[in-house]
C-alpha cells in the first residue's frame, strides 16, 4: 500500500510511505511543501504537487485536519486555508481515498502530544531510521506528515 502523509501549510511537508506485509513501513519520497511567490505572499505550489504525486500509486491521502487558532489573524487564518484547499484539491486528482485526522488524535497516538516539534524529528528518525533529514528542525513538517501517514498505516487497517 502506498500512503501519502500531508502536514498542510506552506512550512508543511508530504511525506510518501509504502508498506508491505511483514516489513517496516518505509518513507519513499519526502519534502517539504512546495511554494511559489506570488508578489510578496507564499503559495503553495499546486502544480508540482500535482506532478510529484502522479508519479505514486496512492492508495490513501492522510492530512492532518488543522484549523484556524484563536489568537491567529484574519490574514493567516485566510492563507492557511487557502493552502490546505490546494492540498486537498491536488489529493482528491491523485487517491481514491482520503482521510483527515486531527493533530491531537494522531500525536496522541504516537505519544507526542504537549511536546515539540523536535519530538516528532526524534520519533520519525526512530520510525524510518536516518536516511531523511531529520535532525533539521525546517523539517518538520516532513517528519509529521511521515508520522501522519504511520498513524494511518496502525489505525486504518
Amino acid at each position: 500500500m502506498i500512503i501519502l502523509g500531508i502536514d498542510p501549510g506552506i512550512t508543511g511537508g508530504a511525506a510518501i510511505i509504502s508498506t508491505e506485509i511483514y516489513r517496516k513501513p518505509i518513507v519513499e519520497e519526502a519534502a517539504r511543501m512546495p511554494i511559489y511567490m506570488e508578489g510578496k505572499k507564499e503559495l503553495i505550489d499546486s502544480e508540482n504537487l500535482f506532478k510529484w504525486w502522479m508519479k505514486w500509486p496512492i492508495d490513501v491521502v492522510v492530512i492532518e485536519w488543522v484549523h484556524a487558532m484563536p489568537a491567529q489573524g484574519v490574514t493567516s487564518s485566510f492563507s492557511f486555508g487557502r493552502s490546505t484547499g490546494a492540498v486537498e484539491a491536488v489529493a482528491k486528482l491523485v487517491a481514491p481515498k482520503i482521510v483527515w485526522v486531527s493533530p491531537q488524535r494522531w500525536k496522541k497516538h504516537h505519544g507526542l502530544l504537549k511536546k515539540d516539534k523536535r519530538a516528532s524529528l526524534d520519533l520519525a528518525a526512530e520510525k524510518f531510521g536516518d536516511a531523511w533529514k531529520w535532525h533539521k528542525r525546517v523539517e518538520d513538517g516532513i517528519a509529521e506528515a511521515a508520522l501522519v501517514a504511520l498513524w494511518c498505516v496502525d489505525n486504518l487497517k
